[in-house]
């Protein structure tokens, strides 16, 4: 069997109270599916997997709070302090038709809809209303509203985005 390709879907932070939950700081909507008894992984060198098990999970303040099996101290969670959370991609939620993971769009070269050549997406901020591409190049940042408006298309498999950009986002490409 090969070995899965992990995704990045949280880090771990600082302790909640004293009882071993801990916060999660997450990258897209992925924790939001999970449940008592479902598995994170985290990938420490040289190439070993830890499995955690989900005890408690929910939402707060633009982050969760997460108890996993086994770890019940404010000195077990500070162990885990600044790690990264993953999980195999074979086993993040299927999206509807046009929707996209995070990990899929960073890194895709985006180009206006006339053919200009915008740079590439770097990062992905949530706003609440709607997320921000940060697309750069070597002159530039600019940022995209992650609207339909805007985002035309999107090309996996050639690794490219097209956007139509609102009048004087940008003064010149």
């Amino acid at each position: 069997m090969a070995d899965p390709r992990w995704v990045m879907v949280g880090k771990i932070g600082r302790a909640h109270g004293t009882g071993g939950v801990v916060r999660v700081s997450v990258s897209g909507e992925t924790l939001a599916t999970l449940v008592p008894g479902d598995h994170l992984y985290l990938r420490l060198p040289p190439g070993e997997v830890r499995t955690l098990t989900l005890e408690e999970i929910r939402s707060h303040q633009r982050m969760w709070l997460v108890r996993f099996a086994g770890i019940t101290t404010r000195e077990m969670v500070e162990t885990l302090k600044g790690k990264e959370l993953y999980l195999p991609e074979d086993q993040l939620p299927r999206l509807e038709e046009g929707e996209y993971y995070h990990y899929q769009l960073i890194g895709l070269e985006v180009q206006t809809t006339d053919g200009g050549f915008l740079g590439v997406l770097r990062q992905i901020m949530s706003t609440g209303s709607n997320d921000v591409y940060v697309v750069a190049n070597d002159d530039q940042e600019v940022l995209i509203p992650a609207i339909e408006e805007v985002i035309r298309s999107i090309d996996l498999r050639n690794g490219r985005m097209q956007v139509a950009l609102p009048e004087g986002l940008i003064d010149d490409l």
